[in-house]
């Protein structure tokens, strides 16, 4: 892969990989999913003011990370807390992180596990930080595999506008936009690789407004099937919707809607070549987290649910 702007340069990335199967998990959290030399769990997750000051917090954000992910977008997470984060994760794995540079104490983030993948930074698209107070979506460069016949892709983490009101709504909508452009230019550039993933906060449903600059963008958006339907309900705050198998049709407990997204650039040349059908997946707080009620996880870990998919490595 080349570098889409004029100041990046990239290098080759080798990567050596020895891969520990991950153990049998024990409550309050259970493994869903462990890890495999030919598989990627690849995710997004908001952390919700993740400040790193408390330790139980800390505790059960990294054995959900650990037990469920390899590679993860967070949201929401201050410096200190991705420093005490990798100190946790290190205690089984070797972790690494990138944190973006702009959003204060709520930043987003990489962590990846060094073990299955290389990363490196390659930017930061500025120009969807319309305000300068915002988070600039964290651009890097992963590859799985040292021979060259791993999966190697450009991992976007975006964190859009928060809040309610119509402020709020347009500014996202502006981000949107602006987002849209950069997508348009990483990919009509020919030295880009054609293999690019979006995940994070999007604070909007697919279909919203707030997303229009996307909609109808060349990517897909996994969560597209696995968001609710009831976009009334959903707009209106109408309870937490559910699938007929009881899994959350929803990512974030305040909204109702799935806002938090993963969208990959299409096949035949794009990284849905690599997604492994069905595989999309919010994670359940009691089915797939182990813990004893959905209102002890919104409690103690965040407002928002994981979102994972699965990739083939090579």
């Amino acid at each position: 892969m080349q570098c889409f702007a004029p100041h990046c340069n990239y290098r080759a990335l080798g990567l050596a990989i020895n891969i520990v199967i991950a153990s049998g998990c024990s409550n309050p959290l259970n493994a869903s999913l462990t890890a495999s030399s030919d598989k990627i769990r690849l995710g997004t997750f908001n952390l919700e003011n993740f400040d790193g000051l408390n330790s139980e917090k800390v505790d059960t954000v990294s054995q959900i990370i650990e037990r469920n992910f390899d590679v993860i977008g967070l949201q929401e997470i201050s410096p200190i807390a991705a420093d005490k984060l990798k100190e946790k994760l290190n205690k089984s794995q070797v972790w690494e992180f990138i944190l973006g540079e702009t959003g204060n104490k709520q930043r987003v983030a990489l962590f990846y596990r060094k073990d299955l993948i290389t990363a490196q930074k390659v930017t930061e698209w500025k120009q969807v930080n319309l305000t300068g107070t915002l988070r600039s979506p964290l651009v890097t460069y992963l590859k799985t595999m040292p021979d060259g016949k791993g999966f190697d892709f450009t991992l976007v983490v975006v964190h859009q506008k928060g809040g309610g009101g119509k402020d709020a709504d347009r500014l996202r909508q502006n981000q949107s936009d602006r987002l849209r452009k950069e997508v348009d230019q990483y990919q009509s550039n020919p030295q880009s690789d054609p293999d690019l993933i979006l995940v994070g906060d999007f604070n909007s449903p697919t279909w919203a407004d707030q997303n229009r600059g996307l909609r109808d963008a060349p990517l897909t958006f996994l969560t597209r099937n696995v968001e609710t339907d009831a976009k009334e309900n959903c707009l209106k705050k109408r309870g937490l919707p559910r699938a007929i198998d009881g899994r959350p049709r929803f990512s974030n407990r305040g909204t109702g809607c799935v806002i938090d997204h993963i969208a990959i650039s299409q096949a035949p040349k794009g990284a849905e070549e690599e997604y492994i059908p069905q595989s999309i997946q919010i994670l359940d707080p009691q089915k797939d987290l182990g813990f004893d009620s959905d209102r002890t996880y919104f409690s103690k870990v965040s407002d928002h649910l994981p979102v994972r998919a699965i990739f083939r490595a090579k």
